[in-house]
């Protein structure tokens, strides 16, 4: 019988041919790369810490990555213990940086909580000599954006797994599009990961939790749903024009 950490190992290994999947198809990391991490502490983004520290063990080139938190003062709720957070950083021998904004007095919505972490999350790459930063969106995440910007703006856009940013200061990158939130649920528990469950209030009252809901129930009649979306936005290239960076488009990294 194998011991734990040999399963761990083939388990990432079977969870990276998606990831070198995504990387491959869309020229996501090249040799000498230093790339930002933005870890939440849920699922998805601890997972895709693990999976892009383990990557240049089996696959090349080399890279860099360093660990994002972003972190509020004035509204503490949906936020994981800080010292969970470090402690696990420490455990994965990764390099962290716990970034602050400062949300007191304000009235937070879905909107401003994304723009303030944006903003935060592209100004402190760019200060520690990032050249990409990688988000944690599974599929799921790609395919419920899609279908609220066609529902509600009439528009065939979502989010791409390659997007240039700040004249080209900065790149976005998307390397879990090819796997699902199951997947990620599933080695997050095989690899011992400390999950946090998010307790935003507006998180399932939500435009994408409504859509979520709506795919879910839509899926019983048709399990392709979710690729066949994907595939439709990306024969139509994800995004025309700028995307927007964060806080606005076309500015300069602060």
């Amino acid at each position: 019988m194998a011991d734990p950490e040999s399963r761990v190992r083939r388990t990432t290994r079977f969870y990276l041919r998606k990831v070198n999947r995504a990387v491959s198809r869309y020229n996501l990391i090249e040799q000498g790369d230093r790339i930002a991490v933005a870890v939440s502490g849920g699922k998805d983004s601890l997972s895709l810490l693990r999976l892009l520290r383990d990557r240049p063990r089996f696959s090349p080139p080399p890279y860099e990555i360093i660990a994002i938190h972003v972190r509020y003062v004035g509204w503490e709720v949906g936020a994981p213990p800080g010292d969970v957070l470090e402690a696990h950083f420490q455990r994965e021998q990764a390099p962290y940086v716990f970034e602050t904004v400062d949300l007191t007095g304000e009235e937070v919505g879905c909107f401003r909580c994304s723009w303030q972490r944006r903003k935060a999350l592209f100004t402190t790459a760019y200060r520690l000599g990032c050249n990409k930063v990688a988000l944690a969106h599974h599929q799921e995440d790609i395919v419920e954006t899609i279908l609220m910007n066609l529902l509600f703006h009439g528009r065939l856009e979502g989010p791409a797994p390659l997007v240039s940013l700040f004249g080209g200061k900065l790149t976005l990158i998307r390397p879990l599009v090819f796997l699902t939130a199951r997947e990620l649920h599933r080695f997050a528990r095989a690899c011992d990961l400390p999950v946090y469950e998010s307790t935003c209030p507006h998180r399932e009252t939500s435009q994408r939790a409504r859509v979520r809901a709506w795919l879910k129930e839509f899926r019983k009649v048709c399990p392709e749903i979710y690729v066949n979306v994907y595939r439709a936005a990306e024969k139509h290239g994800f995004q025309r024009g700028s995307p927007r960076a964060g806080w606005g488009r076309g500015e300069a990294v602060p």
